[in-house]
């Protein structure tokens, strides 16, 4: 076996690996309006998990920011659109992975939000498929709206439980870097 036939298949397995993590099936919306305040895409990526494209995830805000600690700190407008692209994310996956980043994001200190967490989870209720859209969106005083397809499900109360969701995705131990790095503009 030469070096050349063992050096291409790597180099194709590396190719594609960067592909599935930079590229997203398909371009998010420039920008949102809901409840009268209009948010601008600040950066789109794509989740991945073992080499397959689970969903593209877009970060919308009242104005470009591509720090993390001040997006997850801010009592300000902001929201994430979540695009399912795989028959893998079901209602139950869907579940257990929200719950499970919201463990993360918080350090394992989920008690002063177990509520949230609990009502997050029961707003999963109706089969998710690969064509369906969520949108979560924060608005001070209100809360975190739950959106599914562009229809209204509900609304999670709390800056603390807005800082945790945001931060599955935005915190110091994202789920994943390069998608972090993705919605924060880069």
């Amino acid at each position: 076996m030469t070096i050349k036939s063992k050096i291409l298949p790597l180099l194709l397995t590396l190719v594609s690996s960067l592909a599935l993590t930079s590229v997203c099936a398909a371009a998010a919306p420039s920008s949102m309006e809901y409840q009268g305040v209009k948010l601008t895409l600040n950066g789109e990526g794509t989740r991945v998990r073992f080499f397959m494209k689970v969903y593209n995830t877009s970060l919308y805000l009242v104005s470009s920011n591509s720090n993390a600690e001040e997006i997850l700190s801010t009592d300000e407008a902001m929201a994430i659109r979540l695009d399912v692209t795989s028959t893998m994310v079901t209602t139950d996956a869907m579940k257990d992975a929200l719950n499970s980043g919201l463990v993360k994001s918080t350090g394992n200190n989920i008690g002063p939000i177990t509520e949230e967490i609990n009502q997050l989870i029961a707003a999963f209720n109706s089969d998710v498929t690969d064509s369906d859209f969520f949108e979560f969106i924060y608005i001070p005083d209100s809360g975190t709206n739950v959106l599914k397809n562009s229809e209204y499900i509900d609304t999670i109360t709390g800056l603390e439980f807005k800082k945790a969701f945001f931060g599955i995705w935005l915190s110091n131990d994202p789920i994943q870097k390069n998608l972090k790095q993705a919605m924060l503009g880069g």
